[in-house]
């Protein structure tokens, strides 16, 4: 039994360690992501393996981790190339850090949070007073909110969270077109 127990713990902290990579950033931030050789798939390891680089050496948080997909990780590389810098680790990490002080990555990490929080809350038609604000931060007038309020005393759509609503809301919208 105790064999067991210690063989369990050896095995998980092989396990924790492994998920735990450390980078010694020094020596990767100067080559060549596999991305921008490679077309790779969301799941392809050597693509995540390059989001854990750039997430650990960039000392990125979770907002900044909408940037880290293939394509758009493809696209704001090959901007950078287009301006003569080099396709590193380092020239992503700069250039995320360098945005990350802009007006339009504060509104981007406003959108984010607003979207998460649609994404998580259920609909609560006791506190529309106070959640109608995040669909006034999307852009929606003071039709819309009204609109939107009936559709969401609806029974079928009272058990919704925010965002599933919403994407129903819109596509009921665009099948009137």
């Amino acid at each position: 039994m105790i064999r067991s127990v210690i063989l369990f713990i050896f095995l998980f902290a092989g396990i924790h360690s492994f998920a735990q990579r450390d980078f010694d950033c020094d020596k990767l931030l100067d080559q060549q992501p596999y991305f921008v050789k490679h077309k790779s798939g969301e799941q392809d390891s050597m693509l995540k393996r390059d989001i854990e680089i750039l997430k650990h050496c960039g000392d990125f948080d979770s907002i900044d981790s909408a940037f880290f997909k293939g394509p758009v990780l493809g696209a704001l590389m090959l901007d950078q190339v287009r301006l003569g810098k080099p396709a590193t680790y380092r020239t992503l990490i700069e250039m995320l850090k360098d945005f990350r002080k802009t007006e339009a990555y504060k509104e981007f990490a406003a959108g984010m949070l607003i979207y998460r929080r649609l994404k998580e809350k259920k609909v609560n038609l006791d506190d529309w007073d106070n959640d109608k604000e995040l669909f006034v931060r999307l852009g929606f007038t003071i039709h819309d909110l009204e609109d939107f309020k009936l559709f969401l005393q609806k029974p079928e759509n009272v058990s919704l969270t925010y965002m599933a609503a919403l994407t129903k809301y819109m596509t009921e919208i665009e099948a009137l077109d």
